[in-house]
């Protein structure tokens, strides 16, 4: 069996693919950023909360308290309840910006913008051989360590940095049906379903 595709990947589609993927891939690094964010956050109260405790003494109940009187009284906690609240806002930040820097710079990458050229793509029951103007890669169906099916694509992983991209949307049904056919035969235990 032999199936050939031509395929053009666009930045958008090689964005939505890689944010998803590394949403995945740093699942526990981000669980742990919005934990230690929230964590940050209740400290920060927990301090406002233990300014408030102290000015609730008989000798301050009856007077008009100014940041001068907190910072005399209590600077621990006024500057802990500020460090706390800047970084968990930081911690935050970084769990919704991180991915798109890193991909935006990973795009800034000259080397990078082989990815969006024009690709063939002879796959048989052997291999998988991609053509480019540039270049002739064959890749023997042993060498891929997973395929994932997303919505919009078919993915075979070649190692956690390295994959080669099928838009589904650029394919015929018959085309589709043909190539899951392929994969399933050669990759059947290392076959994922992303949704």
């Amino acid at each position: 069996m032999e199936l050939k595709l031509t395929q053009t990947l666009t930045e958008n589609s090689w964005l939505e693919f890689n944010r998803m993927y590394m949403k995945k891939k740093y699942k526990h690094r981000r669980y742990l950023l919005v934990s230690l964010s929230i964590i940050s956050f209740f400290l920060s109260i927990n301090s406002i909360y233990l300014i408030w405790k102290f000015f609730q003494q008989d000798t301050f109940k009856f007077m008009s308290i100014s940041l001068a009187d907190i910072l005399h009284y209590c600077p621990i906690f006024f500057y802990s309840s500020l460090l706390f609240l800047l970084i968990g806002v930081e911690l935050l930040i970084i769990y919704y910006k991180e991915i798109d820097f890193r991909l935006k710079k990973s795009l800034k990458d000259p080397s990078n913008k082989s990815f969006f050229i024009k690709k063939d793509f002879i796959i048989t029951d052997e291999a998988v051989e991609v053509r480019t103007p540039l270049s002739v890669s064959t890749y023997e169906w042993s060498v891929f360590i997973r395929c994932i099916e997303t919505n919009d694509f078919i993915v075979l992983q070649l190692n956690s940095m390295s994959v080669l991209l099928i838009q589904k949307k650029e394919l015929q049904q018959e085309e589709l049906s043909k190539l899951k056919q392929i994969i399933s035969e050669k990759m059947a235990d290392l076959y994922e379903f992303w949704r």
